[in-house]
Formats: structure tokens, sequence, C-alpha cells
């Protein structure tokens, strides 16, 4: 009877272990997307660290998009900010200078981009809660990072980065997750990296409000969308 219970005992406990085994793994795996981009100016030599906590969407909106609110309820494909629109994109999942890279690709922006925040969302799909989910970034240079509407990452730091910096946990709620993340550029690269544990699928829109796709199917990150 004992070695019965010790089996299953142990079994339980490697059943546990490879869980969250795979939930550090998948949080290595780095979100391509597509995301949904926007990039708003600073004030000049103001970006970087200086700009992790002004909120450049209000000031180029004229206060009509906020930070707080694409946090939590997200946004749609051509919906404007000052004289951009939010707009579809798959960034790297290396390099130093990717998002630049990316605004150039996608027509935000045009040469070598300084003194601007890039802001990346997306929504991930989970199928049930799951709490303290690992969660990783790497920036160049400032990183703010929003989950379902909270902050639960800030780094206000100028610094370069071609790989994940920084640790964190998020809670995935059953649903839709929207997944926010602020990256302000000072001058020189302009890089943003994003992985988050768990089992999630991509949602396919950005707009937290809008009615949910009957038949998902969902996966653990890493055996779907990668580089």
């Amino acid at each position: 009877m004992y070695r019965k219970l010790f089996t299953i005992g142990l079994a339980f406990l490697i059943t546990l272990f490879a869980m969250t085994m795979a939930d550090v793994a998948n949080a290595q795996d780095k979100i391509t997307g597509p995301w949904l981009w926007m990039i708003a100016p600073t004030a000049a030599n103001e970006g970087g660290a200086n700009s992790t906590d002004i909120d450049s969407l209000a000031e180029a909106s004229g206060g009509d998009v906020t930070e707080d609110d694409v946090a939590a309820n997200g946004a749609n494909e051509g919906d404007a900010v000052g004289d951009l629109a939010w707009t579809r994109g798959e960034i790297t999942d290396t390099g130093g200078n990717n998002i630049n890279d990316l605004v150039n690709e996608i027509g935000l922006g045009e040469g070598d981009v300084n003194d601007h925040s890039s802001y990346a969302l997306i929504i991930l799909d989970a199928p049930e809660a799951q709490d303290g989910v690992p969660a990783k970034v790497g920036s160049d240079d400032s990183v703010k990072v929003w989950f379902n509407g909270e902050v639960v990452h800030t780094n206000a730091v100028n610094r370069g980065a071609g790989d994940f910096q920084d640790d964190f946990t998020v809670d995935l709620v059953a649903g839709k997750n929207v997944l926010l993340v602020k990256v302000s550029e000072r001058g020189g690269g302009w890089s943003m990296f994003a992985g988050v544990g768990g089992t999630w699928d991509i949602y396919p829109g950005y707009d937290a409000v809008s009615v949910e796709p009957a038949g998902k199917l969902f996966t653990t990150w890493g055996s779907l969308k990668t580089r």
C-alpha cells in the first residue's frame, strides 16, 4: 500500500514539475505577433527612461486615446492616434533594432527614429485561469508592461537589448488577456522582446470587448507561433 501511495505521489510531483517547467520554457519564447503597433513622439531628448511614465498616446491624440484605455480595452486596426493609425505587424525575435526596422516596414516611421515611444498590443486567449505565469521582456530603451489593464512591470532605464532581460509574472484569466508593451526610445537602437508562459492562443483581433469566436483550439505556446 505504501509503495502504491509513494508511486502515486511521485507521479503527481513529476507531472507538476513538468507543467511548471513547461510554463517557464514557454516564457522563453518570444511573441512575434502579429501585434498591433503605434508610435508617439516624446519631448526632444526625453525619450527612454524619462518618458516611461509619460502618456505619449494622450499627448499625441490630444487626450482622445490614453495608455490606460488601450491597456484595458485594446484597440482596432486603423484607429487614429494623432496623425498615425494603429497598424498590424510581426516583429523579429532577434536584433537590437527590431522595433525601428518594423516601424519602417509598416509605414509608421522612416529612417532612424529617436525620441519616440512604441506601443505593441496583443490579446492572448486562454482556456482557463492561470495564476503566477512567468513572463519576460527585453527592451531598448525603457519598458512598461500592462496586463489586463494593470501595470505588471516597469523598468525606467536607458539600455541596449538583443534578448530578454527582465522577469515578472502575470495572472491569465479565462478568455481574453490584453497585453500592452511600451518601449520608450532615446537614441541608437530600438528593440523589444516579450514572452508569456502558460496555455493560450493569439486572439485574431485587438479589441477586448468584441465577441469570442466559437470552436477555439488552445495550445501551449512554444509549439504554435515562435521563431
